[in-house]
């Protein structure tokens, strides 16, 4: 089975040509090019590599939690650090590492939604480069115009071309600028494109980092397995479900088997009926929450929108009687209150309330007692929503519908 792989800065134009390498089923280049969208080879699959210049991948850090609640930690964690609204973006992840390290995939929303019924996987560029040692920095050529940076960490960030007025990059030095400041000093940065000794010999004079040649790359020569664990950027509503397969083995059954047979039997059996009874009982509470909005003059289709709106005019009622609400500042601050005192002293930098929730800035937290933290807040009846930042870790507190 072939694979066609085109990089690509913007949606594919039937005008704009665009590199492109077709791919064996051993996942060797058989042949590359340069073309437009309708002169591309044919190929059993089609992936879309995205430039540099089009996504950033930035390293977070994330508190114990499942996989599918990691999408929304890590856009929480980086929503006052995205260059637009929120909603004009798209952000992936990779998978959470048991060190609670993942990597977030930052890219136009409009861009990746053009991309995905045109291509079965969208990965980025930046992301097939391979790493730096420790403290280190390497900077990338990228297939498209312009160039990248790739930490150490797994993170990168898109810089400009070099120019006859400077070999280095605006956003190279600005970077690296931060880092000074930020007390995490670079020890060196490689340069995997081709570049000639004075070139490197003046970047290192101007900021004081040593700068050395390593062998060029370029992401057609990406290896087989690098692309396969790279992370697919089509995920959350553009997502695909993977393809099952199945084996059956038959085999000849002994008494132990069958036993454990009949047990798992019995077992899905009962774990059914409790399943089915859940349903049920679901069903007669959306039902009854229904049945009260309808008599409170509310019309909704949904159960939940019924209670969220009920929820509202339960609240407006008590302003107006002059009493306060479960989600009032005060109140809600009280209800919050034990669980933040078990914290250790100074823990609490911020605490900000608006549009009934509160949000907490903390210091830097242990697992055990962020763990803690978010137990006790559920245990009171309130629903929590943490992300670690930069300063430590941020968490908003809402009243559990």
């Amino acid at each position: 089975m072939t694979t066609l792989r085109v990089l690509l800065a913007d949606a594919p134009s039937s005008e704009r040509p665009e590199p492109w390498a077709l791919f064996d089923a051993q996942g060797r280049v058989i042949r590359e090019g340069r073309a437009v969208p309708a002169s591309w080879p044919a190929a059993a699959r089609r992936e879309a590599v995205l430039s540099a210049s089009a996504v950033r991948i930035v390293e977070l850090k994330l508190p114990p939690m499942s996989q599918d609640r990691v999408g929304a930690a890590a856009a929480y964690a980086l929503e006052d650090q995205l260059a637009g609204p929120a909603h004009d973006q798209h952000i992936a992840v990779s998978d959470l590492g048991r060190d609670g390290r993942v990597q977030a995939f930052v890219a136009s929303r409009a861009l990746v939604a053009s991309l995905a019924s045109q291509f079965s996987r969208v990965v980025a560029e930046s992301a097939l480069a391979p790493p730096p040692p420790l403290s280190h920095w390497r900077w990338f050529a990228s297939g498209a115009p312009g160039g990248f940076v790739r930490k150490a960490d797994g993170s990168a960030f898109a810089v400009s071309a070099a120019t006859a007025d400077a070999d280095l990059p605006a956003e190279l030095t600005w970077s690296l600028a931060h880092a000074m400041r930020s007390g995490a000093p670079v020890k060196a940065i490689e340069a995997a494109f081709a570049c000639d000794d004075a070139t490197l010999a003046r970047c290192a004079a101007t900021t004081g980092v040593p700068f050395h040649r390593i062998e060029p790359w370029r992401w057609v020569d990406t290896t087989p397995t690098a692309f396969a664990a790279t992370t697919d950027l089509l995920q959350h509503e553009f997502g695909r479900l993977p393809r099952r397969t199945a084996q059956a083995n038959i085999r000849a059954l002994k008494t132990p088997a069958i036993v454990a047979i009949a047990a798992l039997g019995l077992h899905v059996v009962a774990t059914l009926s409790q399943w089915a009874w859940l349903r049920v009982d679901e069903w007669r509470t959306a039902r009854a929450i229904a049945t009260v909005a309808l008599a409170a003059g509310i019309d909704a289709a949904e159960s939940d929108a019924a209670a969220l709106l009920l929820t509202r005019r339960h609240v407006a009622a008590r302003h107006r009687a002059g009493l306060a609400a479960p989600s009032d500042a005060l109140p809600l601050l009280a209800t919050i209150a034990p669980a933040l005192a078990a914290l250790p002293e100074r823990a609490l930098k911020i605490a900000v309330y608006a549009d009934g929730h509160w949000t907490f800035e903390f210091g830097k937290l242990d697992a055990t007692d962020a763990v803690e933290l978010e137990r006790r807040i559920k245990a009171s009846g309130l629903t929590a929503l943490q992300a670690t930042t930069a300063a430590g870790m941020r968490m908003r507190v809402t009243p559990a519908l």
